[in-house]
């Protein structure tokens, strides 16, 4: 494949109209802390210090969507509920149609409440619809016949919940090869994707195409053992294995497929991985791209993905980013995909500065963070900031700095703030150790109420 070409061929997408079609769910989380064990049980006691909602399952989808630019519309049932409402005020903020929502009072909405105290998770609530809920079939048959002419492409998130039943799923086929529509679906796992039949691309990840065919997918020869099977099987176009940190697999006939490595050296998180790699594929065959095109920028979207603890999604400004300048620069965060993105199972290191003169001296003292054996997350002040304080502009952009930082293999995060110092983050992702230059022992510094209220450790390193 062609560097230029490759470029063009994400470029040269607009704003294709897609339709998601699946199950919506609500994630929620709670951030909190624990300093005491229940006298009720021998359970902690988080005290909550923020919360946030967020869309999930078949809504993850859609944000990944509408964050590439594409019009998205969504299709599915959620419950007269309280979670029901704020899916919809979500999906509304989002500029996403909602008209192909159905409002049901016999219908549960899928709720995942994550509580997570410092960077551990303490429990996952779930709730779900009840297993023999009647669901609106006629109703949704009817919405996609009359819309989906309408669109450049369809996308299907099943995640089992119910509401995908085979004569929807098998409408939707039919309603797609007479319009000419391309449909993707991201499948549950099951042993029968003949439910899936004349779809034009299925992508499995590992696990569920070896609950698939029966057998398991130890190498390569395995994978395009199973890949050869399901697609005879369910008559599709193209077939896709989502294989995580081992890449993915674009299959159309024995003679013609193709392993995409994973373009990454370090895996964090795996989750949200299937999500992007569908949402990317369909925004791209909806852009009338190739089907070759479309499997390298999902599995580039995917390799970043996978770089993160938690969902994230990506703007296309983002994607050619990672493309022309790699891996490093996958971790410049906003302070927002950040704190949904820490790791659980590592102590937060946080450090500061303007990094304006970028030195030798700069490098070593960065280098030392490994020395803590933590998540290392580096906050440099913007432009904005340096001439707030210094009255001119620095001799590198707030990019060209982050870039360079990000670029050092100590360095796990990088953000660019706009406040005058780095309180607001502190308190944010609340670090467990903070790094100061010796030249700051026993001074007052501007974070010392974070500092405090994070109840964060300082450590001070030599200056060079």
């Amino acid at each position: 494949m062609i560097h230029s070409n490759l470029r063009q061929a994400l470029e040269n997408i607009n704003v294709p109209r897609i339709l998601v079609i699946g199950d919506i769910m609500l994630d929620h989380y709670s951030w909190g802390e624990v300093d005491r064990i229940s006298p009720e049980a021998p359970i902690p006691i988080m005290k909550v210090l923020r919360e946030d909602q967020r869309l999930g399952g078949a809504g993850n989808v859609v944000m990944n969507l509408a964050t590439l630019g594409a019009k998205v519309s969504v299709c599915g049932v959620i419950g007269k509920d309280e979670t029901g409402d704020i899916i919809n005020t979500l999906l509304t903020e989002n500029d996403v149609d909602c008209s192909g929502i159905i409002v049901s009072e016999n219908h549960k909405s899928c709720l995942k409440h994550r509580m997570i105290a410092g960077q551990t998770h303490l429990l996952r609530m779930d709730i779900d619809p009840e297993p023999n809920t009647d669901f609106p079939q006629n109703q949704l048959i009817e919405y996609l016949h009359e819309s989906l002419p309408n669109y450049d492409a369809a996308i299907v998130s099943d995640y089992g919940k119910g509401v995908l039943s085979s004569s929807v799923l098998k409408e939707l086929a039919l309603s797609g090869k007479k319009h000419g529509i391309p449909i993707i679906c991201d499948p549950k796992r099951t042993s029968d994707y003949s439910i899936y039949k004349n779809f034009t691309l299925i992508k499995p990840n590992r696990k569920e195409t070896e609950t698939a065919v029966g057998f398991s997918l130890n190498n390569r020869n395995d994978i395009l053992r199973a890949a050869g099977k399901l697609k005879k099987d369910v008559h599709l176009d193209y077939l896709v294995i989502s294989l995580d940190q081992d890449g993915l697999l674009l299959f159309q006939n024995s003679d013609d497929y193709h392993f995409f490595e994973a373009q990454t050296q370090e895996v964090f998180d795996v989750v949200g991985a299937g999500d992007t790699v569908c949402s990317v594929l369909a925004f791209m065959i909806a852009g009338k791209a190739s089907i070759e095109d479309a499997a390298y920028w999902a599995q580039l979207a995917a390799s970043m993905e996978i770089k993160h603890v938690g969902v994230v999604s990506f703007t296309k400004n983002e994607l050619l980013q990672r493309f022309e300048f790699g891996e490093s620069s996958v971790k410049i965060l906003t302070l927002e995909q950040l704190c949904q993105t820490l790791p659980s199972e590592l102590p937060i290191i946080f450090t500061n500065g303007f990094f304006d003169n970028i030195s030798a001296g700069h490098l070593k003292f960065l280098d030392q963070l490994k020395t803590l054996k933590g998540f290392n997350v580096v906050g440099i002040n913007s432009d904005l900031s340096i001439v707030k304080q210094k009255g001119k502009p620095p001799l590198l952009n707030e990019r060209e700095r982050a870039m360079l930082l990000s670029a050092l293999e100590a360095v796990d995060r990088v953000v660019i703030f706009n406040e005058l110092d780095a309180s607001s983050m502190i308190n944010s992702i609340r670090p467990q150790v903070i790094v100061k230059g010796k030249s700051f022992l026993n001074k007052k510094m501007p974070e010392e109420k974070a500092i405090k209220e994070a109840g964060a450790k300082l450590e001070f390193f030599p200056e060079y």
